[in-house]
């Protein structure tokens, strides 16, 4: 915590190259998951209700899967109509993303400053955290 997060570049979901590096400037949200995950299922419905409320805001999540296969990604999201703009689906199915930043836990997020600087990092999903990432979130949008 409280150093640069490592750069990166994965495919989004839809097969476009998306870099870390693209969103300085704004609040950043990373989270691991992957659909097999207990937890992330219950995590990712928080998290796309996260980001509508910051519609518009600079705030980016970048939602990195670390299934094997891309087809498990695409099933999971099937069940979820609208998926905000700001809400960037990757696939790390090689996990080498994850292993770089040493998420221990599935889910696990990373919340960065507009510097790219880990700020918080959150291990696992309780249904307190949704509360949590807004008043992180917040403070760092004024800074």
């Amino acid at each position: 915590m409280n150093q640069s997060a490592p750069p990166f570049t994965l495919m989004d979901i839809n097969g476009r190259a998306v870099s870390l590096s693209s969103f300085k400037g704004k609040v950043v949200f990373i989270d691991f998951w992957a659909s097999w995950c207990p937890p992330c299922k219950v995590e990712f419905p928080e998290l796309i209700r996260l980001m509508e409320r910051y519609n518009g805001e600079d705030v980016a999540l970048l939602a990195v899967n670390v299934d094997q296969k891309r087809s498990h990604a695409v099933d999971f999201l099937k069940k979820f109509s609208v998926i905000p703009a700001s809400f960037h689906l990757l696939l790390d199915g090689e996990s080498q993303v994850i292993k770089i930043y040493n998420a221990s836990a599935m889910p696990t997020s990373f919340i960065l400053d507009k510097n790219g600087v880990v700020r918080h990092i959150h291990f696992g999903y309780r249904e307190t955290d949704r509360k949590k990432w807004i008043e992180e979130i917040d403070t760092l949008l004024k800074q």
